[in-house]
């Protein structure tokens, strides 16, 4: 009885709840997974093409923009360093900046920062759905 039992907590020791996954070298335990239906009135700018919102999807705060109708980038708008209460400002797409660092980061390069090594954007995946609906995920 002994024996199983040490066997059991072994097991459950090796497969422990801890997610220490990174995600683009930076992001450890976020996870986002949700449909997005434009019939929503908060995604319909997303309905056009060129079309852009901004929304907190899964408790994160995502950029999505509709290149084509087979075509869309989401990305986080949390500072890849991760020690900035402030988003980050896209007022100058594609360049994006972290206001509390000063750095840059481009999204048509897969979220990299600008001239320098470090820290990728957090960048999501982003499958059509139907005609109406986009899936976005990490």
């Amino acid at each position: 009885m002994i024996k199983k039992t040490l066997i059991c907590l072994l097991f459950l020791s090796l497969f422990s709840c801890e997610d220490n996954t990174t995600i683009n070298d930076c992001f450890r335990g976020v996870f986002v997974s949700e449909v997005i239906e434009f019939r929503l009135p908060v995604y319909q700018d997303l309905i056009v093409n060129g079309g852009s919102t901004t929304n907190t999807i899964n408790g994160r705060l995502i950029h999505i923009i509709r290149n084509s109708s087979s075509n869309y980038i989401a990305f986080d708008l949390e500072c890849p360093l991760r020690t900035c209460n402030s988003p980050l400002d896209i007022s100058n797409l594609p360049t994006i900046t972290c206001p509390c660092h000063d750095k840059k980061y481009n999204y048509l390069e897969g979220g990299r920062v600008i001239g320098e090594e470090g820290c990728s954007m957090l960048m999501y995946n982003v499958t059509p759905v139907g005609n109406n609906a986009i899936q976005i995920t990490n």
